[in-house]
């Protein structure tokens, strides 16, 4: 579903780096709960929307969702085995030089 930038609740905390575009993660003031959304741009107009991922329950997993998630978004679409191991090796190391992540 997409939806204005703007409709994020104003007490929601939201997490933005250079290293998770276009995906970024906002947590809820109310329930705790986070929520992974990716930057989206469509139409015409080339109007911004975003686009929720996933609700993860903490915040170890919301990086883990955006860490998979710019692997299987990438420009790339065809790998071989290496390729493939190589690109999600490098998109581990840069979030780690956020966070550790556990597996």
């Amino acid at each position: 579903m997409l939806r204005k930038p703007n409709s994020i609740p104003a007490g929601d905390t939201v997490i933005v780096d250079p290293v998770m575009e276009p995906f970024f993660i906002a947590k809820s003031q109310s329930g705790g709960c986070y929520t992974v959304y990716e930057r989206v741009i469509k139409g015409v107009n080339n109007t911004e929307y975003i686009k929720t991922i996933c609700y993860p329950s903490t915040f170890n997993h919301a990086l883990k969702a955006v860490a998979r998630e710019r692997l299987h978004n990438g420009e790339t679409k065809i790998y071989d085995i290496k390729g493939y191991i190589n690109r999600w090796e490098n998109i581990q190391k840069e979030m780690l030089s956020m966070t550790t992540i556990d597996s």
